[in-house]
């Protein structure tokens, strides 16, 4: 039988649902200063003026608005392309990206 990827159950009201399967240590994202997909349409965290990528042995995509709640692990990251959120600011032009180290 092949993997598909993905995981079906029945919850106990009787509906199916499917379900993308994942790591055991996969962890998701939370450093968002919102709700991702609540701000302007068309736009990603990675082009929000508070997008900012700290530099370590790779790049680590944070949002600057939540900088208090930065941890050393990946539930404080962002994903560059989420939708963006109602705090989305168009960054400004001589400045794309700020790197912290």
């Amino acid at each position: 039988m092949a993997d598909s990827g993905q995981l079906t159950f029945t919850t106990m009201g009787g509906d199916t649902v499917t379900v993308p399967k994942r790591g055991k240590h996969y962890v998701q994202p939370r450093g968002y200063a919102d709700h991702p997909g609540t701000g302007p349409t068309g736009e990603t965290c990675g082009s929000c003026k508070h997008h900012v990528g700290v530099q370590h042995a790779r790049v680590y995509h944070k949002c600057g608005l939540a900088c208090g709640l930065w941890t050393g692990g990946r539930r404080s990251d962002i994903l560059v392309r989420a939708p963006a959120c109602s705090k989305w600011r168009r960054p400004s032009e001589d400045v794309r990206h700020q790197m912290r180290g």
